[in-house]
């Protein structure tokens, strides 16, 4: 994907121009799509005076801090996730809902364990059954 620093559209792919503005990304562009500094007046290759606007260049120090900005972000993001996951198990509703389910498990595991061999050969293979259909 590419971002456009002109118009904040986001292209995928690996595209030379952007979809919303039209201008190319870190290079001039002749018609015949060859590569150019952004400095150039004519195509290196085929001469051409018709080239393509580039987008803004942007300071390498604000790209850095944009990503120290997306970063911390989502530092905060999962800071604040686990802090929610942790209160939720030191919450004791909580902490009862999960003895009941426990509790509802080991007993199906309990019926599960008492029926008879033929019935839990039949449960395993719809089991697999269902999985191999996936």
């Amino acid at each position: 994907m590419r971002y456009c620093n002109e118009c904040g559209h986001m292209t995928e792919g690996e595209p030379l121009f952007c979809n919303s503005c039209g201008r190319s990304y870190d290079v001039r562009l002749c018609p015949r799509l060859h590569e150019n500094p952004r400095g150039a007046e004519c195509c290196s290759q085929c001469g051409s005076r018709e080239l393509s606007t580039p987008q803004p260049k942007i300071p390498a120090s604000w790209q850095l801090l944009a990503i120290l900005i997306r970063l911390g972000l989502g530092l905060l993001l999962f800071y604040a996730t686990l802090k929610l996951i942790v209160a939720l198990l030191l919450t004791p509703v909580f902490q009862m809902l999960l003895v009941y389910f426990g509790i509802m498990l080991a007993g199906l595991w309990a019926l599960y364990r008492k029926l008879p061999e033929w019935m839990q050969d039949a449960l395993r293979s719809l089991w697999h059954k269902e999985h191999n259909d996936d």
